[in-house]
């Protein structure tokens, strides 16, 4: 295994020091672990002379507890990494929190403490979007039901009134043509 050049060290050190020191913070221990962890699982991939990669093996996991600062340090190990590389980092989260996390607090602060210049912006999965025909089709069933409804338990498959406005919010929003269209096949 073949470790990160100097230069990506120096500057993932350097980056992590300016980081703490910006925000009056003291190093820990274990985040340094984890960044150097990160740093050295990544520093051991190989790419072909086309760029494409060189086996799969490169894969650390790290497990810490609420608070500990993993995000922080994944990104103080990736970001000068793909940078000196000349790579895009994607970062994908398990939870829409965590997707918050790191576009709101985590990569604004980065960016503001760790002297390391870079863009970012978030991209959610599919089922984040509306769907102009689920929704057109939610709001006609609706209407009819309300309309032809006999008994108790049609009425209760009714939407509730909140849901209901919102999903009328949102679809007399792009109606006004202030949405961007996204078509998926």
């Amino acid at each position: 295994m073949r470790l990160l050049d100097e230069s990506i060290k120096t500057t993932i050190q350097q980056t992590y020091s300016r980081f703490l020191e910006s925000r009056g913070l003291r190093a820990r221990s274990a985040q340094k672990q984890m960044i150097a962890a990160v740093a050295r699982t990544l520093g051991s991939i190989r790419f072909d002379d086309q760029g494409k990669r060189l086996g799969e093996a490169h894969v650390a996991v790290i497990e810490a507890g609420t608070g500990t600062g993993k995000t922080i340090a994944y990104l103080l190990a990736t970001l000068p990494i793909a940078k000196a590389k000349g790579l895009k980092l994607i970062v994908s989260t398990a939870t829409v929190a965590l997707q918050e996390q790191l576009v709101n607090k985590d990569l604004p602060e980065l960016l503001q403490h760790s002297g390391l210049e870079f863009r970012y912006t978030l991209a959610k999965g599919r089922g984040r979007y509306l769907c102009l025909s689920k929704a057109e089709q939610l709001l006609e069933q609706q209407q009819v039901m309300g309309q032809m409804a006999l008994y108790a338990d049609e009425i209760e498959q009714r939407l509730e009134p909140q849901v209901l406005a919102d999903v009328q919010g949102l679809m007399e929003v792009y109606a006004t043509g202030q949405w961007m269209v996204i078509v998926i096949d």
